[in-house]
C-alpha cells in the first residue's frame, strides 16, 4: 500500500555526500582535485505520483556529465538500483551505461547511495564544491525507472561558478512513453546557485 507523503532528502543527501566527497572515484569517474573556488549548489525538487495503471519502481539516478556527454560524477542513486537492479539492463539504462557501476569501489558507492524516494514531494541539494566539481559547464541528468522497460530522463545544462540560473529541463522517454503514462514524475525543477547567492 502506498502512502502519499512529502519527502525532503536534502539533509540526508548532504550527509551522505559530505561523507564521501573525497572517496575513491567510481569507474569512469576520475578523482578530482578540490576546485580553487567554491562552485555553488544545485537544488533539485520533484513530485513522484502514486501508481495508477503503471506500477513504477521509482528507481532513481542523478548524475553530471560534461558538455561532451562524458560522466563527471554520480550524485545520487537509490538503494535497490545501486545494489542489484542496475544489473537487469532496463532500469535507468543511461546512468548504468555511463557509470560502469559493477566496477565502482564501495566507498564511492556508499557516498552517493540513499533510500529510494517515496511517493510525494522530494528535494535534493548538492554542494558542488564539496563534491570536487570545478567551475564549468555541466549537464545534469535525472533518470527514473517507471515500469518494465520504460524510463524517463530529465536533462539540462548549467554553468557552475557563474550566475544563478533556473536550469531548463528537457524530458526524454526511453524507449518511448509507456502506454499508460500518467506523468508519474512531475514538477521537476532544478536551480543552480553560485556561492554568493546561497
Amino acid at each position: 500500500m502506498y502512502f502519499i507523503r512529502a519527502i525532503v532528502v536534502a539533509v540526508v543527501g548532504a550527509a551522505i555526500l559530505s561523507g564521501g566527497c573525497h572517496a575513491a572515484a567510481t569507474a569512469g569517474q576520475p578523482v578530482q582535485a578540490a576546485p580553487a573556488a567554491a562552485t555553488g549548489q544545485l537544488t533539485v525538487t520533484f513530485l513522484y505520483m502514486p501508481p495508477t495503471e503503471l506500477e513504477p519502481t521509482y528507481h532513481t539516478a542523478m548524475w553530471l556529465e560534461d558538455k561532451d556527454g562524458k560522466l563527471v560524477k554520480t550524485l545520487f542513486v537509490s538503494n535497490e538500483l545501486s545494489n542489484q537492479e542496475y544489473k537487469v539492463g532496463y532500469a535507468c539504462p543511461d546512468w548504468v551505461k555511463q557509470a560502469s557501476w559493477e566496477k565502482a569501489e564501495k566507498p564511492a558507492v556508499d557516498a552517493v547511495t540513499g533510500p529510494t524516494p517515496n511517493v510525494g514531494n522530494g528535494a535534493f541539494a548538492f554542494d558542488l564544491g564539496q563534491l570536487g566539481i570545478a567551475p564549468g559547464t555541466y549537464v545534469f541528468n535525472f533518470q527514473v525507472h517507471l515500469a518494465e522497460k520504460y524510463n524517463v530522463r530529465f536533462r539540462g545544462t548549467f554553468n557552475a561558478g557563474e550566475s544563478a540560473e533556473d536550469v531548463k529541463i528537457e524530458v526524454l522517454y526511453s524507449p518511448g512513453k509507456p502506454p499508460a503514462d500518467d506523468n508519474i514524475v512531475r514538477d521537476v525543477y532544478v536551480k543552480y546557485a553560485p556561492p554568493t547567492s546561497q
